[in-house]
Order: C-alpha cells, then sequence, then structure tokens
C-alpha cells in the first residue's frame, strides 16, 4: 500500500499512531457509541411506558364508523 507523500497525512498518521493518544481516540469513539446506544434504548424504553392514551391525528374507518347508529 503506498502511504501519501503529504504533511497533513503523515501527522495524522503519527498522531493516530501514538499508543496513548490512540487509544485516547478510541475510547472517546467508543465511550461515545456506548453513551448514545444506551440512551438511545433508555428512550424507547420510557416511551413504551408513557401514561397517556393512544391519540390519533386524523380520524380513521374504525374510529368513524363506531359512532354510526
Amino acid at each position: 500500500m503506498n502511504f501519501p507523500d503529504n504533511a497533513v497525512m503523515q501527522a495524522i498518521y503519527w498522531l493516530l499512531n501514538t499508543p496513548g493518544v490512540g487509544a485516547v481516540i478510541v475510547l472517546l469513539v467508543g465511550g461515545g457509541a456506548t453513551v448514545f446506544f444506551a440512551g438511545l434504548l433508555r428512550w424507547i424504553q420510557l416511551g413504551s411506558k408513557a401514561p397517556e392514551l393512544e391519540t390519533y391525528s386524523y380520524p380513521t374507518p374504525a374510529l368513524l364508523h363506531s359512532h354510526e347508529k
């Protein structure tokens, strides 16, 4: 594999391949993803336990026919 001869790419390569800095970046990305998905699951769980009744934003055929005599 040919590595680009660009100074910016070489600086990024050097920064990411530094063991301490690379580990911090991996921990931040991995930790951020874990916190995000845990929050997403908690949001879904709280939404499933919502105390309000289900409402419809538009009349459905079942609702329209239930009031006929």
